[in-house]
């Protein structure tokens, strides 16, 4: 007979019965139960037999294969009932009879139900085989005994059931109305794996070091994960709300939506977003977000960003971001960067950046930047910059096309190619621009030059020069720098005076062992033999002979124009200098320090240089 014929006709008799009852079952009474791990039919049956009545139901909609762990005293039968069948049913009662029915269900409407028992090739259960309703998306996991069961409303949609190492196979839900045997075969691991094998095992890579962040272990299901694992498909569901990652409207399957708006109260866990996503504390994200993510505390992605990816404390994503990555703390990506990634603290990034990554504190990153680094301490950029390069301290870099300043320290491991500025050191192997600072050492200069108090370059031009002119006894002076442009330490010695100075040089070789120069020196004069120390600027511009008599030992000479500027100018001396060839000039040029006036004058020189 029909079950549904059944069981009318069951409440039809227990309504006839009623009228001729004077017992009627109490929902409020007390009852107590003490069982552990048991089936609902066969905890039911335990209280009909300690308390005189008994339960209609229909044995498929009753979840049949839960089971029940129970330890209540004086608890009222509605609420143990609530309980036992998880608040899904309502009751009346006939007589000494208790009808269960589904809330909200007509009874001409019944959920369908399978179950099947998963086993292998030999006989031995499958635990931990996936068993999918494709059409309803719902999934059941098998348990050790290789038994599932699985509450459906469409018995002629597909079930696809999995276990890793075993071919997947496809069933139709009406052939498991009852109780089935389902047996997998064994994957052949000899054969070659295709591409697509070889894609999916890639991918499985990132999903396991996903899956390893301790966020993402402590909080999201094992069982949703594995899940995710197995079961390769996507659904798009318009609303998801979540208060954790196990509590929500979407249970087991989780990791195979993709949801357009979702709403996470503490947390939540996804396939992926194509619209918004806000988490009070979390977002986690097995695959890409296209639109919005803001999280109070932190955003995990294992997919692509395309959009805005904001959290209070820190992101943290696999793959490539497009868009901004904003965090309070820091931002961690171990994939391209193309946009923005802007944290207070720091920013961590294994890929490309194009666009900027500034933080408060300290930026690193792997690959190419095209565009602009600016951190408050430090940036570490193990590859090429091209742009600029900002750091409150200390910038490295392997390679810069553009400009690295720094506040201490500019280092690249290799080329600069345009401008290198720190306070105190800037270092590099190959210089085609500029290098200012106190300190500036590189390997080899192209074209470019050194401004700085030294200068140091180890495949370039460098001598120690000493000459005899008309202003000091003796003169010194360090030439280094590139083969052709050099900088200019100098210091001379007069009497009752000396001169310090810094300048740049050009020397271009003429013929075999001759060569011309020309220098710009500014010299500061000190006094010896006065209490203002300070005496004023000595501007020369120098145009040298060079004759090289052996590898290390060139002789130098040729003529200078020089300028004198006093400090303290005297104003009844006037301010017209004088231009003078003649033997004197030693004369008038002390005259015009001892005086404070202004003076102009041709000079010469001549030494050696080694």
């Amino acid at each position: 007979m029909n079950s549904k014929i059944r069981y009318c006709l069951l409440i039809l008799m227990l309504a006839l019965v009623a009228q001729n009852s004077s017992s009627q079952v109490d929902l409020h009474r007390k009852i107590s139960i003490n069982v552990e791990d048991l089936l609902v039919p066969q905890t039911l049956h335990v209280i009909e037999q300690g308390y005189n009545f008994f339960f209609a139901y229909n044995s498929r909609q009753i979840p049949a294969y839960d089971r029940v762990t129970m330890n209540e005293r004086n608890i009222a039968l509605k609420k143990a009932l609530d309980k036992i069948l998880s608040n899904r049913f309502a009751y009346t009662t006939i007589g000494n009879h208790v009808i269960l029915r589904l809330k909200g269900i007509n009874t001409e409407s019944e959920d369908f139900i399978i179950l099947g028992v998963v086993r292998n090739s030999d006989g031995l259960p499958l635990d931990s085989a996936v068993v999918y309703a494709v059409k309803e998306n719902k999934a059941a996991i098998t348990n050790n005994d290789g038994a599932f069961h699985l509450r459906l409303k469409e018995p002629t949609q597909y079930i696809h059931i999995s276990c890793p190492d075993y071919i997947d196979t496809l069933l139709i839900a009406e052939t498991l109305n009852n109780e089935k045997v389902i047996k997998l075969c064994r994957k052949d691991i000899s054969t070659k794996p295709s591409p697509s094998e070889i894609q999916a095992l890639d991918v499985s890579s990132s999903q396991k070091r996903f899956e390893k962040l301790s966020l993402v272990r402590n909080l999201v299901p094992q069982s949703a994960l594995y899940l995710n694992r197995l079961v390769n498909t996507i659904r798009s569901i318009p609303v998801q709300v979540s208060f954790l990652p196990g509590l929500g409207s979407q249970q087991l399957t989780k990791g195979l939506n993709v949801n357009r708006f979702s709403l996470n109260i503490l947390a939540g866990y996804s396939k992926g977003v194509t619209g918004f996503e806000i988490g009070g504390l979390a977002n986690i994200t097995e695959s890409n977000v296209k639109g919005g993510q803001v999280a109070g505390l932190v955003n995990v992605v294992n997919g692509q960003i395309n959009g805005l990816q904001l959290a209070g404390i820190f992101n943290y994503t696999f793959s490539k971001v497009t868009g901004a990555q904003i965090s309070g703390i820091g931002n961690i990506s171990n994939n391209d960067v193309e946009g923005l990634q802007l944290a207070c603290i720091s920013n961590n990034n294994k890929g490309a950046i194009n666009g900027a990554q500034i933080s408060g504190v300290l930026n690193t990153n792997l690959r190419k930047i095209t565009g602009l680094q600016l951190a408050g301490i430090a940036n570490i950029q193990v590859d090429k910059i091209t742009g600029c390069q900002l750091s409150g301290i200390y910038g490295l870099a392997s390679d810069i096309n553009g400009v690295q300043l720094s506040g201490i320290m500019s280092q690249t491991t290799h080329d600069v190619s345009g401008v290198q500025v720190s306070s105190i050191l800037n270092k590099a192997r190959k210089l085609n621009g500029l290098q200012l600072g106190l300190v500036n050492i590189a390997d080899t200069i192209e074209n470019g030059v050194q401004v700085g108090l030294f200068n140091f370059v180890k495949n370039g031009y460098r001598a120690l020069e000493f000459t005899k002119d008309e202003t000091y006894y003796c003169n010194f002076m360090y030439k280094t720098g590139g083969k052709k442009l050099y900088s200019i330490l100098d210091a001379g010695i007069g009497k009752d005076k000396v001169g310090v100075g810094y300048g740049v040089g050009f020397i271009q070789p003429i013929y075999k062992r001759l060569s011309v120069n020309i220098d710009a020196i500014c010299s500061a004069l000190l006094a010896t033999n006065s209490s203002d120390t300070y005496q004023g600027n000595i501007m020369n511009i120098r145009l040298g002979l060079n004759y090289r008599l052996e590898k290390h030992l060139t002789l130098t000479g040729g003529l200078s124009f020089n300028q004198y500027y006093p400090d303290k100018e005297n104003e009844r001396s006037g301010s017209a200098g004088k231009i003078s060839f003649t033997g004197n000039s030693s004369s008038m040029i002390s005259q015009a320090f001892q005086n404070n006036k202004k003076a102009m004058w041709f000079g010469w020189f001549f030494g050696v240089k080694f």
